[in-house]
């Protein structure tokens, strides 16, 4: 069957990316250099973790969406300079709500990514809500680790991870929920209906881009099953 190449665009156009590639690893520079450990350390673990994608389609050969790497770079940039060593966690809740709703997001993109494995990315005899339920609960199990392991920290390090501390816990668990439904809509109207919703071109090229575990994806929007008139008259 004939299969649709998608190219959606980069998550960051390539002179942000640039841009945000330059500026981790010159703020991780100047911050050791300066002995601001905190911040170094925040700034070098971004660019690491942004380099996981690439270096895991090495491994796997399974490749990953065009601009993923800048968007984890820059999202932990927000999360570790911005966040932590620059304070906006503690000055701004938005920004803290604003991480957890892309985060969830993405996670519940990938959650139905995995439920199309079963039928290597053709459509599924079950309705596509199920397949977003299954991204929402795989958006809240990740996001219930993450908050286990903040609790964690907390206990062993005397951190303070959680702040106000189950006020925190709650509140982050909402909002991952509110994201993660956001991101299972987006995932099912691209999939049931073709429509481009923010973050929902990465499950596409996701699956464009591996036909070794997608063999059954065309690009196109899944047509509806409805019994025809000779199957209703089948007994």
């Amino acid at each position: 069957m004939e299969r649709i190449t998608v190219r959606s665009r980069p998550v960051l156009p390539v002179l942000w990316r640039a841009a945000a590639w330059g500026a981790a690893v010159a703020t991780a520079a100047a911050a050791a250099a300066l002995g601001q450990w905190l911040l170094a350390l925040g700034a070098a673990g971004a660019v690491v973790l942004a380099l996981l994608p690439r270096g895991y389609t090495r491994i796997s050969g399974i490749e990953m969406p065009a601009g993923l790497g800048s968007g984890i770079l820059v999202f932990c940039l927000c999360a570790f300079v911005l966040g932590e060593a620059g304070g906006l966690y503690r000055t701004s809740a938005w920004w803290d709500m604003a991480l957890h709703l892309t985060a969830s997001a993405v996670l519940a993109l990938v959650g139905v990514a995995l439920a199309l494995l079963p039928t290597a990315g053709a459509p599924p005899r079950t309705p596509l809500w199920i397949l977003g339920t299954l991204g929402v609960g795989f958006a809240a199990l990740v996001g219930a680790g993450w908050e286990l392991f903040e609790f964690g920290i907390d206990a062993l390090f005397g951190t303070n991870a959680q702040r106000s501390g189950l006020p925190d816990t709650m509140g982050d668990m909402a909002v991952n929920l509110a994201g993660a439904t956001y991101g299972a809509l987006a995932a099912q109207r691209r999939l049931g209906f073709g429509a481009r919703w923010p973050l929902s071109g990465l499950l596409a090229e996701f699956c464009a881009r591996n036909e070794v575990i997608y063999g059954g994806w065309t690009g196109r929007p899944f047509t509806p099953r409805r019994p025809g008139p000779e199957r209703e008259g089948t007994r």
